[in-house]
């Protein structure tokens, strides 16, 4: 997560560099810079829960107050894509497991028992925090987390049809899905996987962090015994 890091610190910098030299919205900038560089540190210290979400999918109003630039700009990115972008909303891998971006109201389906929420920048829509099964396990964009973490997440899902998704559905979803797919016997090896989830949704990649996350994951089910 160091190249994160080192990009977010250096607009961090610009950002403030140059809301130093603005009149009208250099304070903003400034703010706008600021946030960069609280992220930045985030990355490094590998701190997925920076901006506080809580378990129900909302963000506390400290979060709000202090990074509101920032989530003005991830939203309006993410924004953007959705609507640029033509790939869809979600993929059904198979009966049991969806993957996909994160969803707006009208998009949420329905029959799901476990609703896996993986974003820890975007506040979740109300329609999927009515799901019982909606669980929250909040990870930095192109982060990942400890392997055993991970293991015990996807222990507590319930039995069922399960929907993960992240901001755009590609990294973090990717990862997830592929934990759940080793859990559940479907693939015997993360390329297997990969091309699995890839047939379905061909943008999702993971990136280096992501794939010695889930190659820790698998030598942790091997070692317990668990047939990947």
């Amino acid at each position: 997560m160091r190249k994160q890091a080192f990009m977010l610190s250096v607009l961090g910098l610009a950002c403030v560099a140059l809301g130093f030299q603005s009149v009208r919205i250099g304070w903003l900038l400034v703010w706008l810079g600021a946030d960069f560089l609280i992220l930045s540190v985030a990355y490094l210290t590998r701190s997925h829960r920076v901006f506080g979400k809580r378990s129900n999918g909302t963000l506390p109003l400290w979060s709000w107050c202090l990074f509101m630039p920032y989530f003005a700009y991830s939203s309006l990115v993410w924004n953007l894509v959705r609507l640029i972008v033509s790939e869809p909303a979600l993929n059904h891998v198979s009966n049991t497991l969806i993957v996909g971006r994160r969803l707006i109201d009208t998009e949420v389906p329905g029959d799901i028992a476990n609703y896996v929420d993986l974003t820890s920048e975007f506040p979740e829509t109300n329609r999927a925090r009515q799901f019982a099964g909606y669980l929250n396990f909040p990870l930095l964009d192109a982060g990942a987390p400890d392997p055993e973490i991970l293991q015990a997440t996807i222990a507590s899902l319930k039995p069922g049809r399960t929907f993960v998704h992240c901001a755009q559905g590609h990294g973090r979803t990717g990862l997830f899905a592929l934990a759940l797919l080793f859990t559940t016997r479907a693939v015997a090896s993360v390329d297997e996987g990969m091309k699995v989830l890839q047939s379905v949704r061909p943008g999702i990649r993971l990136n280096a962090e992501q794939r010695r996350c889930i190659d820790a994951f698998a030598r942790l089910a091997s070692q317990r015994g668990e047939s990947l």
